[in-house]
């Protein structure tokens, strides 16, 4: 049961699903299923107007589309696309992430909770994962506590972080995150949904503005990363300093990481720019909004770039909802507001 003193807001809406976008589907499943635990809805051909608006692809896109959970979470989950031909085969595309860093624009890695960090390095490195860095403990400040994180390349160039919640003093954010993912409970192979996604943005207060008007989120951490061993986790240049705000929903799942590069963006890559269809990799967001009219309405009033009107999308897993399509100010990333079932 979610504790609601923990959460800083109640009516926002949490991450749904990251869109991640594949080179071959049938890899990526036993990844994120074999591996991460989650479960795989049905495989379908997803052929309709809407997906080539949905994805910045041409006309005729089509996609093989399978959407993931992770022991019985609405938050946190992961919708995978396979790009395909008439005749179903795949298409070849570009990757959104090139480098194997974290000096880039847009939306940036997955985090997900291990229940044994040091099992959970050994066990993938036995598939070839090549971990950026050693476990790495970050002192973030004592309201905070410290998170023990590892970095890796996972399918087709999506970061992958795996987090141990260090600390267990209840008056910390992190130890009340684990006291509610101990009581919570983890899937068949000890992980969680998506706990935290991180998005890079060129303006902290345009992104923060859209989150927290469009979809009613909060912050819940406030901090600026700047230590040698953090930056050397993220592959960042040695006197990097990063302003980052979590930013949380209606579940201790599903949080958002914005990142603000203080003194290096000019070394950061663009993503969103690559973040289209046939490419492979980390393509969007989608949220679950209460009020598709006043969450439309919000990101009029933030003037946000790439706004389609509200219609119905059909989308594998979600079924029809009324929503639209926009772009998160601050890094231009792509983001999929529908309705709430």
């Amino acid at each position: 049961m979610q504790d609601p003193h923990e959460i800083v807001a109640p009516a926002g809406s949490p991450l749904a699903a990251a869109v991640l976008s594949t080179a071959d589907l049938d890899g990526a499943l036993q990844f994120y299923c074999d591996r991460l635990g989650f479960d795989a809805g049905p495989v379908s051909i997803w052929r309709d107007p809407v997906l080539a608006v949905l994805t910045g692809g041409p006309p005729d896109t089509a996609a093989r589309a399978c959407l993931l959970s992770s022991g019985g979470d609405i938050v946190g989950r992961i919708l995978l696309l396979q790009f395909v031909d008439a005749a179903g085969h795949g298409v070849p595309g570009d990757r959104v992430q090139r480098a194997s860093n974290s000096r880039a624009v847009g939306l940036a890695n997955l985090n997900f909770y291990a229940a044994d960090m040091r099992a959970a390095i050994a066990e993938f490195r036995g598939f070839g994962c090549e971990f950026w860095t050693d476990p790495t403990v970050h002192n973030m400040s004592d309201a905070v506590g410290k998170p023990i994180e590892v970095l890796f390349d996972g399918p087709d160039g999506v970061v992958i972080n795996f987090v141990e919640l260090a600390s267990n003093d209840p008056s910390t954010r992190i130890g009340q995150m684990r006291a509610y993912v101990e009581r919570h409970g983890r899937n068949r192979c000890g992980f969680t949904p998506v706990v935290t996604t991180s998005h890079v943005v060129r303006s902290m207060s345009a992104a923060r503005n859209f989150y927290e008007r469009a979809l009613g989120m909060r912050p819940l951490i406030d901090v600026e990363l700047h230590a040698p061993e953090s930056n050397a986790f993220l592959r960042l240049p040695p006197a990097a300093r990063t302003h980052v705000t979590f930013m949380q929903g209606n579940h201790m799942f599903g949080k958002l990481a914005l990142s603000q590069p203080l003194n290096y963006l000019q070394e950061c890559d663009e993503l969103a720019p690559r973040a289209h269809a046939p490419n492979q990799g980390y393509l969007a967001q989608i949220f679950e909004v209460a009020d598709v009219s006043a969450a439309y309405w919000a990101c009029r009033e933030l003037a946000a770039e790439g706004l389609t009107a509200p219609t119905q999308l059909h989308i594998p897993g979600f079924g029809l909802r009324r929503g639209f399509v926009v772009r998160a100010p601050g890094s231009g990333a792509q983001q999929w507001l529908i309705a709430r079932d």
